[in-house]
């Protein structure tokens, strides 16, 4: 495999796991780590050809749907996979509206991780996936995971605890534009994002 992969994770042990299993299953490749989604932006922006980013989304400082959402623009190409302690249905759609591929659990299997590896660099996930240690769980009752790059950032505010008001300032939009936004973002989650108060 050409390109390269780069692991954002705070936690030491799982950081090594990770870099481990990148190693043991594509050995042409050296992953890049970083402790931080800042430190991983830093690292992206030296970084070429990068194909595969595993993203921890509860990092400290950016995190979350706002780390998913900057490392989409920054790499557009680039398999991200949200590898996640939590199993919130909520954080997972909230992942996967930001540009995650796959969210998956730190709970699933070490083949299970494998495997998902392999098939995100082959192209073979087509759609956004939400993998638990149960098993892959259907998104597909759910409404079009696909949102604007604007509708992205207003998730993104909405998530940190952001009003109408406060986003419509910070973006230069009209407050009722908001309130559309988010509630069509709402209306595609499972489990509704919690309107910020107005």
């Amino acid at each position: 495999m050409s390109g390269s992969v780069l692991i954002i994770e705070d936690h030491p042990l799982f950081r090594a796991a990770l870099i481990h299993l990148v190693q043991e299953t594509l050995p042409d490749v050296e992953p890049v780590a970083a402790n931080s989604a800042e430190a991983g932006l830093r690292q992206v922006a030296a970084m070429k050809d990068v194909r595969l980013i595993l993203l921890d989304p509860g990092l400290p400082g950016i995190n979350g749907a706002e780390a998913i959402a900057a490392f989409s623009r920054a790499c557009p190409s680039a398999g991200l996979v949200a590898v996640s302690a939590s199993e919130d249905r909520r954080d997972a759609m909230a992942a996967l509206h930001a540009g995650a591929r796959i969210f998956v659990s730190k709970a699933v299997s070490t083949d299970a991780l494998r495997n998902l590896l392999r098939r995100v660099l082959a192209g073979e996930v087509d759609k956004p996936e939400w993998i638990t240690p149960h098993g892959t769980n259907s998104l597909e009752d759910e409404p079009s995971l696909v949102l604007t790059p604007r509708q992205r950032e207003i998730l993104s505010l909405l998530t940190q605890g952001h009003s109408n008001k406060e986003i419509g300032l910070r973006l230069g939009l009209a407050e009722i534009t908001v309130k559309m936004s988010s509630r069509a973002c709402s209306m595609r989650m499972a489990s509704p994002v919690s309107m910020a108060a107005s």
